[in-house]
Formats: structure tokens, sequence, C-alpha cells
């Protein structure tokens, strides 16, 4: 039996790496759908209910290490359907409300006396329907997956306008949206797969490339890993953004997190060591799940 440890690759570190992921910790929460999480290590969480338009609570905290440890929320406040999120640069937050009021609202952040506090400030409503997932560019840009119009859009003054134009290039069934380094990865439910394309400097998708991923939902993005959800399969999929290469051929190498139940929301974070884990909204669990590799 050696004593010596085995050695731990970041997925930075090594431009082929996909490591296997374990349950660490886990809180206890009521329907969990979306994950955000800011630039600083705040966490939002939105509850999605089973039913058309029910409302649901939104929960902020402080850390992952904060709702690991199941201590009370910084802020609650109540949304529709809400199964998308995002911190933009100046940790301000979005909401997409699927149902009924097919909304994008802008929450705004206030510091005072060194406590931070959400306060909503607008009601984006353009025509959109089933509007999905959300992200920011790195100008700060907000795209969005408007599902039922079948179209993905792109805001640029999101704070203060639903003012948008259409990014050609990918339609059928659009449901999540990652950004990093100007790489957006986009999920496909009824087109079954997962899309990669370049932002251009101008803010359009150039040359996005499909591969083929049953039923995918949400998506999340660190360094070179990619984390794709799939509620119908209850399956966490991780591969290496590296080996995406052509059209239907993705023929890296991948892991995968198997459950039971609904897999919503899906959120890598930065550890307190400095490494990272990822995070999961496990909705047919009430529960959200802190993996590490």
């Amino acid at each position: 039996m050696a004593c010596k440890k085995d050695k731990k690759i970041n997925p930075g570190e090594d431009g082929n790496a996909v490591p296997e992921m374990r349950a660490i910790a886990g809180a206890t929460l009521a329907n969990p759908c979306a994950i955000a999480v800011s630039k600083s290590g705040k966490i939002a969480i939105t509850e999605y209910k089973n039913g058309y338009g029910l409302a649901g609570t939104t929960k902020i905290w402080n850390s992952y290490t904060d709702l690991m440890a199941n201590k009370a929320p910084v802020q609650t406040w109540q949304n529709i359907a809400a199964e998308a999120a995002a911190f933009d640069i100046d940790e301000n937050l979005y909401i997409v409300e699927t149902e009924q009021t097919a909304a994008l609202k802008v929450y705004l952040k206030s510091t005072q006396n060194g406590i931070d506090t959400y306060l909503l400030s607008k009601t984006h409503q353009a025509g959109f329907n089933n509007p999905r997932g959300i992200a920011f560019d790195s100008q700060n840009r907000l795209y969005m997956a408007d599902d039922g119009n079948n179209r993905l859009i792109r805001f640029t003054d999101q704070k203060n306008s639903a003012a948008f134009v259409a990014v050609p290039g990918v339609t059928q069934s659009l449901k999540g949206i990652s950004i990093i380094n100007d790489k957006m990865f986009i999920t496909s439910f009824d087109g079954n797969g997962l899309y990669k394309g370049d932002i251009t400097p101008v803010g359009g998708l150039n040359q996005p490339l499909k591969t083929g991923m049953s039923k995918v939902v949400d998506v999340s993005t660190y360094q070179n890993l990619v984390a794709i959800s799939s509620p119908i399969n209850s399956t966490i999929t991780l591969i290496n953004s590296n080996d995406f290469k052509a059209e239907d051929n993705y023929s890296g190498k991948s892991t995968q997190i198997k459950s039971t139940g609904a897999i919503y929301g899906v959120a890598f974070v930065k550890t307190t060591d400095g490494k990272f884990g990822l995070l999961a909204a496990h909705h047919g669990q009430n529960k959200v799940i802190f993996y590490q590799p």
C-alpha cells in the first residue's frame, strides 16, 4: 500500500482533465431551481413550484459555505416560476420568470453600512415566450434564451431598457446559457444537444458547434470544464471544452454524476482553499448538493 498522495489536477492545469466529482455536503431547500454565483461568491437560488405560474421564494446567501451550513439566507423575496438567474459584473442580480409574466427582472445591489441588499429596479416584458437561461459576456452584455420564440437575444443596456436584438446561429428549444472568456455554451432540450460558439466583438455568435446530449437544460463553466444538467435523465455530465471541436463529434473524455429525481440548476464556485466545486439544484430531492473532485 503506497503512502504517497494522488496528484490532484484542476481542469485548467491539464487540457484534457475531466475529474470525477463526489458529493461533499448538502443543504435542504424546497424545490431549488436556478443557481447564480457572483464574482465575490454570493449565492442566489430560486424556488420553482410545480404548477403553472406559482410563486416561489428567491434566496440570497453571502457564500456557499453559509448555504452548506444551512444558515438562514440574508434576503428573500417572491418570484413567479423563476427558472434562471445571473449576476452581472457589478453583482446586480437578474431573474427570469418563465411562466405567466414571461419577464426579466432586475435587482440592483445597494450597500449601506457594509451590508448588501437587493432592490427590484426594472421588470422587462417585451414579447418573450418562456424565457430561460441568461449569462453575461466580458462587455457586460446580457444574453437570454427566448425559448418559446426559438431565438437567442442580446441586451446592451439591460439595467435600464428592454431593448434587444436577435443573435443568429442557434434557435431550437434553447434553455441554459454559460459564458467564459467570451465562449458561449447553450443547451437545447428538444434539440438534444449542447452548442459552443465564440462571441464576436459586436456580440454575435461565430460558427457555433453542436454535440449530441439527451434532454439537457442548464450549463455552467469553470476554466475548461463544462457541467450540463438533464432533469429527465437525473444526471450531470462533465466534459472538457477543449475536446469540443467538430459538429456532432465530441470524442473527448467525460464523467457523469447520477442521481434520482430532477436536477436543474448547476453552478461552479471557487472554494475557500482556492480550488473549485459545483453546486447542483436537486429539485426532486429538495436539496442543493455541493460536489468536488
